[in-house]
C-alpha cells in the first residue's frame, strides 16, 4: 500500500465515522422529541423541562447529555423554551 492508498482509506474512515456520529446525533434528538411528546399536554402543548430531564434519565440519558440535546434542538428550531423551565414543541 503506497501513502496515496493509505491517504483514500484514512479519507472513507473519516467519512464513514462523520456518518456514525450524525446518525447517532439524530437518534438521540429523536429519542428526546419522543419523551417531549409523551410529556407535552394537549391543553397547553408544554411540559416542564424538569419532567422531561427525568424522563429521559429513567431512559438511560444522562442529565448532562439530555441538556446537550435539549440545547440541540432549540438550535434546530425544533423546540422552543417559552418561559424558564418549560419546553414547548415550535
Amino acid at each position: 500500500m503506497d501513502q496515496s492508498d493509505f491517504d483514500d482509506l484514512i479519507r472513507t474512515q473519516n467519512m464513514m465515522l462523520r456518518s456514525v456520529t450524525n446518525e447517532s446525533e439524530t437518534d438521540s434528538k429523536i429519542r428526546m422529541m419522543d419523551i417531549i411528546n409523551d410529556l407535552v399536554t394537549d391543553r397547553n402543548r408544554k411540559t416542564q423541562k424538569e419532567a422531561v430531564l427525568v424522563e429521559a434519565e429513567m431512559r438511560g440519558i444522562s442529565e448532562s447529555e439530555a441538556n446537550r440535546i435539549i440545547d440541540a434542538l432549540k438550535e434546530d428550531g425544533i423546540i422552543i423554551e417559552p418561559e424558564p423551565g418549560y419546553i414547548k414543541r415550535a
